[in-house]
């Protein structure tokens, strides 16, 4: 190993955990001795990361407060370093963090709010999609070709089950509203996110809709939607009903295409 990659190995360890290996290294000056040199660029990082953190959890940061988010963000960093060249990725585990470390009193909350968010990042990262079904297509579709049909949904499109109305509260910390009372669902109520032009949406979904887009996701064909809706809606109205919900999708422009299998 070169000189310099050796010395750029322990600089970044300096960096990440505090290792001191680097300060022989480094030289005193009559100004600042070679700790405080350092101690510059390592607070200069962990500075750095956590306004990351504030780009990508700007309702967390409100909803706690400056200094209680800095000292979040830095235990934070403690159990998961930075791993990635890109910064895009820093705060992809902070919801884990907040549910299964932070021993804070909201914990659960707290997770809850950081995964919405984290899913309205990723959502609005998503691929574009230049081709969408319109409404009009789905009027070609023959009749006896409607059971067989299954959808594909474009990539910028997101579900979240939570038993927190933080949606609620983000959008209100977001717009400067007030701020909603926190609600915990006895169940968790599932919120869809996905992105139209450059605009993230979202809205919650009811049990029926919420069961047959996962379906829908994951290849079930229109026949198969339609016996499993018959849980929640009349065999009568069931059909109706599908399409309704397929029309839903179509307008909200989250569907691709249509296949058949």
């Amino acid at each position: 190993m070169s000189h310099l990659r050796d010395l750029q190995l322990r600089f970044q360890d300096y960096l990440i955990d505090g290792s001191e290996d680097i300060e022989q290294d480094i030289i005193s000056t009559e100004d600042a001795i070679a700790e405080h040199r350092l101690g510059t660029y390592y607070n200069a990082y962990r500075i750095r990361l956590i306004d990351c953190l504030a780009v990508d959890y700007p309702a967390l940061e409100k909803y706690l407060g400056r200094e209680a988010f800095e000292n979040m963000a830095l235990d934070y960093l403690q159990h998961f370093p930075s791993c990635h060249a890109s910064v895009r990725w820093f705060g992809e585990n902070l919801p884990a963090f907040l549910g299964d470390v932070y021993r804070g009193k909201e914990a659960e909350f707290l997770e809850e709010m950081a995964r919405y968010e984290w899913a309205q990042t990723t959502v609005f990262d998503a691929a574009d999609s230049v081709h969408l079904l319109q409404l009009e297509d789905m009027a070609t579709v023959p009749v006896d070709a409607w059971p067989g049909l299954t959808l594909k949904f474009k990539p910028a499109l997101i579900w979240l089950d939570l038993l927190w109305n933080v949606p609620l509260i983000e959008n209100a910390l977001d717009s400067g509203t007030r701020v909603p009372q926190k609600q915990r669902d006895d169940f968790p109520r599932r919120w869809m996110l996905w992105r139209r032009e450059l605009k993230i949406q979202w809205r919650s979904l009811e049990v029926h809709e919420a069961w047959a887009i996962e379906q829908a996701a994951n290849g079930a064909n229109f026949a198969a939607i339609c016996e499993g809706l018959l849980e929640w809606i009349d065999e009568q109205q069931v059909a109706l009903a599908a399409a309704g919900l397929l029309k839903q999708w179509v307008g909200d422009q989250l569907v691709l295409k249509l296949d058949n299998d």
